[in-house]
């Protein structure tokens, strides 16, 4: 039996077969199995999106407080 330590980093070995781990390329987190990077990125879309609207929020605000004063 092979260590784990040895093994290759990106894979999986369970019953003589190998899985391959899909990285985000954005923040680095392995997937496995592959077909859960895809929401992994939809999330991360999503994150910037709401990110974005609550800049928007906030330098709105900002501007319309350097109005007042």
């Amino acid at each position: 039996m092979q260590s784990a330590l040895s093994s290759d980093p990106m894979a999986i070995s369970i019953a003589n077969k190998r899985f391959r781990a899909a990285k985000c390329e954005r923040c680095g987190a392995k997937m496995f199995p592959r077909s859960l990077l895809k929401p992994h990125l939809t999330r991360h879309r999503e994150r910037q999106r709401w990110f974005a609207a609550e800049l928007r929020k906030l330098q709105y605000t900002m501007a319309h407080m350097r109005d007042i004063a």
